[in-house]
């Protein structure tokens, strides 16, 4: 990996066989797999990377599921993760004070964990590691795209450096709000949940034995989750209107409000680090390319964090387009073709899609108290909960291991 500043000397035109807009855990994960088929990769990130790498810069935790375990070992990234990663080995669902719940077990899935929870952090460090031992994958920090062009045969950018890229494939993973996605004219479904997510470390007595804890409440889900030493990530979602002020309290009030959401399974507990705060929407492009252009990640859909699938999603983004770039380089043809961006959004768009309303369809679902929905859900709860092959089928999901897999998420 090479960090090139604004102020290095370019040649009047630089080439590179794929172009990156956006280096996030999605878009360093399509780089690493490319540049790892062989290709000149280039990523143009706006920020500085090493300032994506400190704690303050993203206090969020991921789930990795097992399936985005696989594609990131493919890659040779999971090896630089997995230390400081922890094992999920149990999720238990509540229904608000129901008593009413489905649990997930690890042996239920064939004795690997159903996937592992990871500091944002960690994960962009274990990817530059290992983009910088890739000399085909340059990244040129503190840069962004001034002017762009697209014609038959290349994408042509003027960067805010002052340089000139040729490119037969441009690939958009500049998150949510994406520039190039707009500039493009690709249009998006969008919904704003009224919601904010608080995100904070708590550290406890009682140790959690890798249990995930999901728990819906009527203004949205609240989650625990496991992490490393005696810690859990909580993930709770909020009225728009009344987040502001519980951020603002003080640590012992904080406290209090999350052990009337959280219970004391895990004994007492403090606070370590930042609370940080993120607004929850949905977002669905309604084309993941264009000509010479592609969407993936965030730039592509974006989902309601209520089961941890957002960056999931991002990773099986990765293992197709990457499987499909690298049989094209094998047969000689066009990587940035209309064909293969056509079979990509084929093979991607339904499952975003899919896994968006999924997502939506349980906020929507659990985000209430009405009587009937509520006796509908625990019974619904009930039923999964006491059938082993339906739930098997739901875990499945959740590890990102059903369907027609890409090859890097089949087991070896």
């Amino acid at each position: 990996m090479h960090n090139i500043s604004a102020s290095d000397d370019f040649m009047s035109i630089n080439k590179s066989d794929v172009i990156i807009v956006g280096g996030g855990m999605v878009g360093m994960a399509t780089a690493i797999g490319l540049a790892d088929c062989g290709l000149s990769v280039t990523v143009i990130e706006k920020d500085d990377i090493e300032s994506q790498l400190l704690p303050e810069f993203d206090g969020r935790v991921s789930a990795i599921s097992l399936g985005s375990e696989r594609v990131l070992d493919a890659i040779g990234v999971w090896q630089y993760i997995l230390p400081q990663a922890e094992a999920i080995l149990d999720i238990r669902v509540v229904d608000n004070d129901s008593h009413s719940f489905v649990h997930y077990n690890y042996q239920d899935a064939g004795n690997e964990p159903m996937g592992h929870m990871v500091e944002n952090r960690h994960t962009r460090i274990a990817l530059a590691k290992r983009a910088s031992e890739l000399p085909n994958l340059k990244i040129l920090a503190k840069t962004q795209i001034s002017n762009m062009q697209r014609d038959a045969y290349n994408a042509e950018l003027t960067l805010s450096d002052g340089s000139l890229w040729h490119t037969p494939l441009l690939i958009a993973a500049d998150g949510r709000h994406s520039k190039l996605r707009k500039e493009v004219g690709i249009k998006t479904i969008e919904h704003d949940y009224k919601q904010t997510a608080i995100v904070c470390t708590i550290e406890h007595e009682i140790p959690h034995q890798g249990l995930a804890i999901q728990r819906f409440l009527p203004v949205g889900p609240f989650a625990a989750l496991p992490m490393q030493n005696n810690r859990s990530a909580l993930v709770w979602s909020e009225n728009i209107d009344l987040a502001p002020a519980l951020i603002a309290l003080n640590d012992e009030e904080f406290i209090q409000e999350i052990h009337k959401r959280l219970g004391d399974h895990l004994g007492k507990f403090k606070i370590i680090g930042k609370r940080f705060a993120y607004p929850l929407n949905m977002i669905l492009a309604k084309r993941f390319y264009d000509r010479r252009f592609a969407l993936i990640g965030d730039s592509a859909h974006g989902i309601h964090p209520i089961a941890g699938q957002g960056v999931n999603v991002g990773f099986r983004d990765v293992a197709v387009l990457v499987e499909l770039i690298s049989d094209a380089c094998k047969l000689g043809q066009d990587i940035g073709s209309a064909t293969l961006l056509e079979n990509y959004q084929r093979r991607r768009r339904f499952d975003a899609m899919g896994t968006g309303a999924i997502m939506d369809g349980l906020t929507r679902l659990f985000s209430n108290d009405i009587t009937p929905l509520r006796v509908a859900r625990d019974l619904g709860l009930d039923i999964v909960n006491n059938a082993p092959p339906l739930k098997r089928i739901f875990m499945k999901q959740a590890m990102g291991l059903m369907g027609n897999l890409p090859k890097m998420m089949r087991k070896a």
